[in-house]
């Protein structure tokens, strides 16, 4: 039986990635903007707090890494842009 991977799965996964300098998981800081889930494949759009973020890339890699612990995911591509200032 192939598992159905759901948003409540994703974001339980997500919960687990700590940002390293605002100390609180992604989800709680709003990171996550919009998640597509088709079959197998998780499509995920983050902001990061600035673009000069030095933790950008380990962050991206934690998400991909705790998104494709989930059962039923194969794929999983991370898209990210940075919250704008008003």
């Amino acid at each position: 039986m192939v598992t159905r991977v759901t948003e409540a799965m994703v974001y339980d996964a997500l919960r687990k990635v700590i940002d390293p300098e605002l100390r609180h998981n992604i989800v709680e800081l709003g990171f996550i903007q919009e998640m597509d889930i088709v079959d197998d494949y998780v499509h995920l759009d983050i902001q990061l707090t600035t673009p000069y973020c030095p933790y950008a890339e380990n962050i991206v890699a934690e998400i991909k890494r705790a998104v494709e612990g989930v059962q039923g995911v194969k794929r999983v591509e991370v898209e990210r842009a940075c919250m704008k200032e008003d």
